[in-house]
């Protein structure tokens, strides 16, 4: 019996060493492994967020840009053309290719309609500079500037631009939407996983805790076999000694006497009757030792012949 309580706390060892390892991932690793994964989703996104806002400040500076160029060509048709006509040409040139170039510096997926928007840019950008050109010929070339500016090739292009216009402001902002709803799903997912991480750290403990618990009451098991004389071994053992072995209870009565005990003493080892420890017998040799016997305090009696 006590062998197999030894064996089955050597397997309960490695069942808690296993655990033990688990338990430490648990701890250690895996909330690093997650803490990792959401940093990274978090930068992902804040990136994608600032991306976007660039893309909405460049998408206003286009608007202002086409409306000064617009404002400009007017004043171009009635002969008005300040400073030789640079700030016309800078509006055009702050449209393409300024745009293009500024957008090409954001690092975030482009909105929807930005696509669109750069071909409508580039069509309207190539209308637009004949009529700056022709103000920029020579001074009072304001019918120059009208007849491009009437021809149904820059109005389709200006009509063009301007809905590409408000078609990337509405694909911008649908698109911020989502990255700023990206943060709801960050949360809740670091939520989730922070409450998971928790269960499983206690589930990890309290089974830790009942496996140690376990272990040392199969300790305690294995040292009261090692103290209990009313195990079969020590039985075996104590019959086959030549010397006289007897187990006395805490008011001296006999409760256990070997073959050898009872042949030294007779009567005087019958189980049941009391027996002196202190006495001495001729030619022999008393010893006395304490242990335990059902859990109880018991004096251990060994008798040697002389």
């Amino acid at each position: 019996m006590a062998a197999k309580r030894d064996r089955n706390a050597a397997s309960r060892n490695q069942r808690n060493q296993v655990r033990r390892r688990i338990t430490f991932v648990v701890l250690t690793v895996l909330p690093l492994i997650i803490g990792l994964f959401w940093f990274t989703q978090s930068n992902k996104n804040i990136d994608t967020i600032q991306g976007y806002e660039k893309q909405s400040l460049l998408l206003k500076e286009a608007e202002a840009n086409r409306d000064a160029l617009r404002f400009q060509l007017t004043a171009a048709v009635a002969n008005y053309l300040p400073d030789a006509g640079q700030p016309l040409q800078a509006s055009l040139d702050n449209l393409n290719p300024g745009f293009t170039e500024a957008l090409s510096k954001i690092t975030t997926q482009h909105a929807a309609a930005i696509d669109e928007l750069q071909t409508a840019l580039v069509t309207y950008t190539k209308v637009a500079q004949k009529a700056v050109d022709a103000a920029l010929a020579q001074p009072n070339n304001g019918n120059a500037v009208a007849s491009v500016l009437n021809t149904n090739a820059y109005k389709n292009a200006d009509t063009d631009f301007g809905n590409a216009l408000a078609a990337a402001h509405l694909g911008g902002d649908l698109s911020m939407k989502k990255a700023n709803d990206n943060w709801k799903v960050l949360v809740v997912a670091e939520l989730a996983i922070t409450i998971l991480v928790t269960i499983l750290i206690g589930t990890f403990s309290l089974m830790t805790e009942r496996a140690i618990g376990r272990a040392n009451a199969s300790e305690k098991a294995r040292k009261q076999d090692r103290n209990n004389l009313d195990t079969e071994p020590f039985t075996q053992i104590a019959s086959t000694m030549d010397d006289g072995v007897m187990i006395l209870s805490k008011d001296n009565t006999i409760i256990m006497a070997n073959p050898a005990a009872q042949a030294m003493l007779g009567m005087e080892a019958r189980i049941g009757s009391s027996f002196d420890a202190t006495k001495r017998i001729e030619s022999s040799s008393i010893t006395t030792a304490k242990a335990q016997a059902g859990g109880k305090n018991v004096t251990v009696v060994t008798i040697k012949a002389l």
